[in-house]
């Protein structure tokens, strides 16, 4: 089973964008059976890929009196979309619903090759619901002050998590996102960061490039995107996945096994 999750307490950050982005990779370029969780309001990610909606809402997860099990047989993409209804999670008991979420992930798995959560921007039920099912878990980082001062706090988040209630949770990484190569700021943000979280930051960057806002609104994977432009941005984006992979699949940050900061 792998579950991994795209988070971040801040907003902001391109997690929307990267569980897309991942998503249509594993489907089209490994043929994997997909399902991807948008547990985020905003729903951003629904909206990408609202083509592979299942008909049913993320929210559903979270009552018991609900069924996970879904037939998915062919390697493709199914979507169990975000709602508003998702805001009045964070209301419910986390006694009640925690542990019926992590449930039916684990029964929803079973249909799949990989789950991809995408979670809200901030810290709450969903995205400790989100952590607490997960196998894995990756933290797009957009290189602007406030986002590295964030890094702690989100690290010591996810090893709480993983201390109390998931110890099966892995960090699979820190990665670059929404990079300026040409902003001396964002070059020395991308320098602290690493000095600080070495063991955690993923070798490779995703720039800013337009083909990537263009290809999600379009609802099409960006290596489908008729443009040039968009061929460097897929192939950029190609090497952070297939490095991000490549952690998920076993090769982990040596010093990742400890509590972190």
């Amino acid at each position: 089973m792998r579950v991994v999750v795209l988070t971040n307490q801040k907003g902001g950050v391109g997690k929307s964008t990267l569980s897309v982005l991942l998503a249509e990779w594993l489907a089209e370029r490994h043929r994997l059976r997909v399902g991807v969780i948008d547990l985020d309001t905003q729903a951003n990610a629904s909206k990408s890929l609202a083509r592979f909606a299942s008909g049913r809402e993320a929210v559903e997860f979270f009552e018991p009196q609900a069924t996970a099990a879904i037939a998915s047989a062919t390697p493709c993409l199914t979507l169990f979309a975000g709602t508003k209804r998702l805001a009045d999670l964070e209301l419910a008991r986390p006694e009640l619903i925690l542990p019926v979420f992590r449930r039916q992930v684990t029964t929803l798995a079973e249909s799949f090759d990989f789950l991809v959560i995408d979670t809200p921007p901030s810290l709450g039920l969903r995205m400790s619901a989100a952590l607490i099912a997960a196998t894995h878990v990756a933290c797009p980082i957009e290189l602007e002050e406030y986002s590295i001062d964030g890094v702690t706090d989100m690290l010591k988040t996810i090893f709480g998590i993983r201390r109390r209630y998931n110890a099966g949770l892995r960090l699979a990484g820190l990665l670059a996102n929404r990079y300026n190569p040409h902003s001396v700021r964002q070059k020395a943000a991308l320098h602290d960061l690493v000095a600080h979280y070495s063991e955690f930051v993923i070798p490779a960057k995703i720039s800013t490039r337009s083909a990537i806002p263009e290809a999600l609104a379009a609802g099409v994977p960006l290596w489908r995107l008729a443009k040039s432009s968009a061929r460097d941005a897929a192939a950029e984006v190609a090497v952070a996945l297939d490095l991000l992979m490549q952690r998920i699949d076993g090769v982990e940050p040596a010093n990742a096994v400890q509590e972190g900061p």
